[in-house]
């Protein structure tokens, strides 16, 4: 069976204190999320780490703050996470840098779960999805993975966002509008 961890954005600027759009609640993940990167390392599973990544007149800067600009602090993968990813893992490890809040959107994760036409990869079996923010790049992540019929679990202590209440709508919404496995 070929499982996948989705690590969505867990990056300098959605976490770190000093990040341009950072919240307590995102930090509040981390030990969950190096345990759950931890346990799929151990299982022989893959792991996808999604990255923000933005140039300067990005139009997304008109909704939000600039960050996760590509090359800069701010867009790097936390150290507590980074930290786990050491070359012996290197082969289970996959990096999608994305613009948009799906992590499919002009991506190459489609291909990479064995999803798209004409693929040479066993499709993906079951996803797993943990990350920042619940109500924006978790939920479009989510949906797209329902769209596709791809079972998906997420992690409720694993998801986190600025917006508490737009955090539990999004959990709510996946479980009963897209049929995600809420654990």
């Amino acid at each position: 069976m070929r499982r996948v961890l989705i690590v969505v954005d867990m990056q300098n600027d959605f976490v770190d204190e000093r990040g341009a759009l950072n919240s307590p609640a995102a930090r509040k993940i981390v030990p969950f999320i190096r345990q759950q990167i931890e346990r799929a390392l151990q299982a022989g599973d893959e792991i996808v780490f999604t990255l923000d990544t933005h140039f300067e007149d990005d139009p997304e800067f008109t909704k939000f703050p600039p960050h996760c600009l590509t090359g800069s602090w701010g867009q790097k993968l936390i150290p507590e996470l980074q930290e786990l990813l050491g070359d012996q893992v290197a082969d289970q490890v996959h990096w999608v840098e994305k613009n948009r809040y799906s992590a499919f959107f002009q991506t190459d994760l489609e291909e990479y779960l064995g999803l798209a036409q004409g693929s040479n990869r066993k499709a993906v079996d079951e996803v797993e999805l943990v990350g920042v923010c619940t109500n924006i790049c978790c939920y479009f992540t989510a949906e797209e993975l329902a769209n596709r019929d791809i079972p998906t679990k997420v992690y409720a202590q694993g998801v986190a966002s600025f917006d508490q209440d737009a955090h539990v709508f999004a959990l709510g919404q996946m479980q009963s509008v897209l049929g995600v496995e809420v654990i």
